[in-house]
């Protein structure tokens, strides 16, 4: 193991350490690992999901919580287990974004970095909640898509999607991204295995049980307006200018709002969703080198989790690869956001949840400047996006000829821009020019 990969994996595991041990990164006085020992107990012992115990995640969440019940489902041992299987996942998303970072030239320690120091940003919920579990799948997507396997990596994002459901979000920028490198054939390839897990996945829910599949799914539709989100504190906005009244609900296992106007407010920003997605797919069409990828993928998962209706803490778990990659691309004020939405959350929650709950003003502030902050986190990716070099001339025709890489020759050019030098029959011996500007990277 290289150096500088065993020292960030290290200061991983000490930042988690603090976790533990250290307040305020300690605090976990609002947590899921009571929701999670519910469902682990039974389902060791041949429960199945949505048939005998409830679900409310897509069928692989069921794994990725129960697995660490096979240590203990007591409380104290259930609260072990899940932190080192938490570092584990950190672990994997440490390689992974370093793995991306190099693929898509970025400083790859600076990468590790930024996840070895975020159990420092985010503190006990990143071992309290099994979001680390799809993040390093979708990441594994995206490697392998930039490393140039669209089929399995398009498969890998469908078992993201049914651990949870925002790596979806991601599947229409990787598609577009496959199209816009010419790679039409196998963009349609990708959608196949992307379909083919996910109507799968769903089949064994199904058959498990028909109606308890359904309630999981109607079970997240049907959720109020998160009192953490944006539309809830618009809600609470109206409120104070006496525009309808706030009414505070307890439901689906969170806290909500109640507002004349809130139905309204959601389908608006899931309607800004769609339209944040639908600009990342149609920019990263149009850019097609590996960085375009990842960085539309994170700010897709970004924009879903500030643009919904439910805002929960945890979330922020999925903007951590952001923030990292950001840091080794040198997007400080990418990093930045991503890093304030996070500490702002620390802040509030859990210490002063209840606080929010029962509207006091210290913590509305402080929610809503994180939104604030992780809403400038989506600009800034999609400004940074906007800012990448397009396609090389040239580049269109290895495109139109299906081709993932140029050809031997013209990246032997590309990478080595030096006057060469002829000689052999034909050849006057002069300096051959190098390659022309704009030859394809």
């Amino acid at each position: 193991m290289r150096r500088d990969t065993a020292l960030a994996l290290c200061g991983l595991t000490a930042a988690f350490a603090v976790t533990l041990w250290l307040d305020p990164w300690a605090d976990q006085s609002v947590n899921d690992l009571f929701v999670y020992r519910s469902f682990a107990e039974p389902a060791i012992h041949g429960s199945l999901p949505y048939r005998n115990v409830f679900l409310e995640y897509p069928p692989l969440a069921a794994p990725a919580i129960a697995l660490p019940g096979l240590a203990g489902t007591g409380e104290a041992a259930f609260r072990l287990a899940f932190a080192g299987w938490a570092l584990l996942l950190a672990a994997v998303v440490l390689l992974l974004c370093g793995g991306l970072a190099a693929r898509t030239g970025g400083d790859r320690r600076a990468a590790m970095l930024g996840v070895a120091v975020a159990p420092l940003l985010c503190g006990a919920m990143l071992r309290t909640h099994f979001d680390l579990a799809p993040v390093v799948l979708t990441l594994g997507a995206l490697l392998l898509l930039v490393r140039g396997h669209p089929r399995t990596g398009m498969a890998v994002l469908g078992t993201a999607s049914m651990t949870k459901g925002f790596p979806l979000v991601a599947a229409p920028l990787a598609l577009a991204w496959l199209a816009g490198r010419g790679d039409r054939r196998r963009a349609l390839e990708g959608a196949a295995a992307l379909a083919l897990v996910i109507l799968a996945l769903a089949g064994l829910a199904l058959a498990s049980s028909p109606s308890g599949a359904y309630g999981a799914l109607r079970f997240q539709l049907e959720r109020p307006v998160q009192v953490e989100s944006p539309p809830a504190m618009i809600v609470l906005a109206l409120d104070g200018v006496g525009a309808g009244r706030a009414e505070s609900t307890t439901s689906h296992r969170s806290d909500g709002l109640e507002h004349p106007l809130a139905g309204e407010l959601a389908a608006a920003f899931e309607l800004a969703l769609l339209a944040v997605v639908a600009l990342l797919a149609r920019r990263v069409a149009r850019r097609p080198e590996p960085r375009a990828l990842v960085l539309a993928a994170l700010a897709a998962v970004a924009a879903f989790a500030v643009l919904g209706k439910v805002l929960s803490p945890q979330f922020l778990i999925w903007t951590v690869p952001l923030g990292a990659l950001a840091l080794a691309w040198r997007e400080l004020a990418l990093a930045a956001a991503v890093a304030a939405a996070t500490v702002l959350t620390l802040v509030e929650f859990p210490s002063r949840y209840f606080d929010l709950v029962a509207r006091e003003q210290f913590p509305i502030a402080v929610v809503a400047l994180r939104d604030v902050a992780l809403l400038a986190a989506v600009v800034l990716a999609l400004r940074a996006l906007g800012r990448l070099r397009p396609p090389a001339e040239g580049a269109a025709e290895w495109r139109s000829r299906g081709r993932r890489d140029p050809p031997r020759s013209a990246r032997r050019s590309a990478m080595d821009p030096r006057p060469r030098s002829r000689s052999g029959p034909g050849c006057s011996g002069r300096s051959a020019p190098g390659p022309a500007r704009g030859a394809p990277l």
